[in-house]
């Protein structure tokens, strides 16, 4: 039966994305005839609409690519015996759980990445920069990748080791409940100062007119000048970003140096106020709350299906913990990406809005708004998706909904409050 659900969700989920990813082609080419009648006015003089469509099925086709390669690898673990020879091979090295869990996390977590290597590879060197928006190399690709898949396999098969420790232990499943709470909120303390350090130089901004702006900006928000640094991600491409990281004392607004170097000191500051914004209205914890909450409804399922026996061994594989606990991961994997992608996109796109505002109340709305658009611009980033397509998979509303929804505010700024 296990096994049978399994399927199912499985090819509900590959018919729904592939369906999303076509509806969204066609969208496109429909696009390409025409700007839309409400989006013509907002469009900056000048702007290259028709390669900012090219540009975006460009990257729907990696996407797509990458999405089908997800779902083939998926089908020949599960279905031509490639899970269940990983599993013997990790069991083979070890009769403990930890270590044999440990390595079989690694194993699969290197494997899907490998398999989704020739899409990064083709996305970075093929489409960006055919653009002109690459600035890696292929010696800082080929490190990037082999830094993420090394992190990727070593937090996998540490959480899958311990997962396989604590099916052997009394009370495992509740001491698994406080490890998954205890990791989170680890992992989000500890991701500006052991993770960002892999891939981007930290420092922080130099004197002049940005930072004496965010020195105020900062002590209007409450929010320490200290957490604000700058990254050098022109290293790696001319797109500009700025995001929010970290928890409690080291919570951090990471300022990209490309957006640093070309915005006005304004829109900059707007745009590190909307970072600003997600710690104000606590999107931070709420998205650890979340998290933990899907986190523990998973381990409450794996308590369900280890209580009743015979799991694993629907799917051919043992029933020791790892073999378990794997099981249990993608099958748990392929019911959530059919049910809570949507709603998390949801959410998302709600905590982006609010963090509008929020940067609006403190630097004025025409500030945020004309770096929405010098973003959107320089990053060929204005094209709408499908409606459905958006609904599914988009964390950012679009550009246009954003700019028209801060064109509504009407209130005077509130200095943040």
């Amino acid at each position: 039966m296990w096994s049978l659900l399994f399927w199912l969700f499985l090819s509900a989920g590959f018919l729904v994305e592939t369906g999303l990813s076509l509806g969204q082609w066609g969208w496109l080419n429909r696009l390409e005839r025409n700007v839309p009648a409400e989006l013509a006015p907002l469009l900056p003089e000048g702007y290259g609409w028709w390669r900012s469509v090219a540009y975006a099925r460009e990257r729907l086709r990696v996407s797509l690519g990458s999405l089908l390669t997800r779902y083939a690898v998926l089908a020949v673990m599960m279905g031509a015996g490639g899970l269940k020879k990983t599993a013997c091979l990790a069991e083979a090295v070890s009769d403990a759980p930890f270590p044999a869990g440990f390595l079989l996390g690694g194993l699969l977590a290197a494997v899907f990445a490998l398999a989704e290597l020739p899409w990064d590879l083709y996305g970075t060197f093929g489409v960006e920069a055919r653009f002109g928006f690459n600035r890696s190399s292929v010696g800082l690709f080929l490190r990037d990748a082999v830094v993420k898949t090394a992190l990727s396999a070593t937090l996998a098969g540490g959480l899958l080791g311990a997962a396989s420790f604590l099916l052997t232990r009394r009370g495992g499943f509740i001491l698994a409940l406080s490890g998954a709470a205890a990791f989170d909120a680890a992992a989000a303390f500890a991701f500006p100062s052991l993770i960002l350090p892999l891939f981007f130089r930290l420092r922080p901004l130099e004197d002049g007119e940005l930072k004496a702006r965010l020195e105020s900006l900062f002590r209007r928000a409450g929010f320490p000048a200290s957490s604000l640094l700058v990254a050098d991600g022109s290293r790696r491409s001319t797109h500009g970003n700025a995001f929010f990281a970290g928890l409690g004392r080291t919570r951090r607004v990471i300022l990209f140096d490309t957006l640093a170097e070309r915005f006005p000191s304004d829109e900059a500051a707007a745009v590190v106020a909307h970072e600003i914004g997600h710690w104000k209205k606590g999107h931070v914890p709420l998205a650890l709350l979340l998290l933990f909450a899907v986190q523990s409804t998973l381990i409450l399922f794996a308590a369900f299906a280890w209580g009743r026996g015979g799991f694993a061994e629907s799917f051919g594989l043992s029933g020791r913990p790892e073999s378990f606990a794997v099981a249990v991961t993608f099958f748990w994997g392929a019911l959530a990406g059919l049910f809570l992608q949507p709603v998390q996109s949801d959410a998302s796109r709600r905590r982006e809005f609010e963090a509008d505002r929020y940067a609006a109340s403190l630097e004025g709305k025409e500030a945020m708004i004309g770096a929405l658009v010098r973003l959107a611009t320089d990053s060929l980033a204005w094209t709408p998706p499908e409606p459905r397509y958006a609904a599914w998979y988009a964390s950012h509303p679009s550009v246009a909904e954003r700019v028209l929804a801060l064109k509504e505010l009407e209130a005077p700024p509130l200095n943040g409050k």
